[in-house]
């Protein structure tokens, strides 16, 4: 007996920062509108491991997994800011050095159709938001 297919149009990478992972969930099912239609692969540093050369080929196995099993024909990437993964924003020496840092490590892994998000929280009155920027 054949077993159903459950595919997928859409793979998304994200950190595993706990600060942006209610907001992700929303982002990528509400205004991305993908709800009930991706993997989804959480990593410490999100974008910086699929770039590492040490830790490429682990990411890389799974997305390999998730167009084999799900037939899956885009990536998104989500990367963001003040990320341990890359030593926080001091490591950069400033906003700017980070912020080009990221969009340009986010550019460098163009298969497929790929959609890349940088999210940074912005303290609003009381209370940190997070913001979207999409990058490509």
């Amino acid at each position: 007996q054949d077993a159903k297919r459950y595919d997928c149009d859409t793979l998304v990478i994200t950190c595993i920062d706990y600060r942006f992972a209610f907001e992700n969930q929303r982002f990528v099912n509400e205004t991305l509108g993908l709800k009930d239609n991706y993997d989804h692969i959480s990593i410490p540093g999100s974008i910086q491991n699929l770039i590492n050369p040490e830790t490429s080929d682990l990411v890389l196995s799974k997305f390999a997994l998730s167009v084999r099993l799900h037939l899956v024909k885009r990536i998104v990437i989500i990367s963001h800011k003040d990320c341990g993964g890359y030593g926080g924003s001091a490591s950069f020496g400033s906003e700017l050095a980070e912020h080009e840092t990221l969009c340009a490590d986010l550019e460098k892994y163009p298969t497929l159709e790929v959609n890349l998000f940088l999210e940074s929280l912005l303290q609003e009155g009381n209370e940190a938001k997070v913001h979207f920027e999409k990058i490509l």
